[in-house]
């Protein structure tokens, strides 16, 4: 069932018993001391040029036990939305049983060629409108608004 309709206290609770379930003893005997949580019915994520540096990677640089995963992960995939947070989530899970990050993670396929043929479009036509440097160039961001 959709969790957008459940009470915080019910999510909470279920998040505790589904991770009481993966992680067993030690977690079934914790308590949880605090929990916020954020509901977004109609959300949809903006990426802005530049922000790819500050997503977190897969594992935490800071807390060696901490991973991640979701669309807003760094990762060398090239996926994005609900694949990308599929990918991570496997990435995640396999550098925690210490396997290769890679391991069974299928790569994507090459671009097709009007594929590549846009993306090589938009990298000259950026080159030209930032007068030689790419990064000066407007993004589509600058037009939305």
């Amino acid at each position: 069932s959709s969790l957008l309709v459940m009470d915080d206290e019910t999510i909470v609770a279920k998040v505790k018993k589904d991770l009481d379930t993966i992680l067993g003893d030690s977690c079934i005997s914790a308590n949880v001391l605090d929990a916020a949580v954020v509901k977004l019915p109609n959300a949809v994520n903006w990426y802005a040029p530049g922000s790819y540096a500050n997503m977190p990677d897969v594992q935490s640089k800071e807390i060696q036990n901490v991973f991640f995963a979701g669309d807003l992960v760094k990762t060398q995939h090239g996926s994005w939305s609900q694949e990308k947070a599929y990918v991570t989530g496997a990435e995640a899970a396999n550098l925690i049983l210490n396997k290769d990050r890679l391991e069974g993670i299928i790569p994507l396929s090459p671009d097709e060629a009007h594929v590549a043929a846009g993306r090589e479009f938009v990298s000259f036509s950026k080159t030209i409108a930032g007068f030689g440097d790419k990064s000066r160039a407007p993004s589509l961001v600058d037009f939305l608004w």
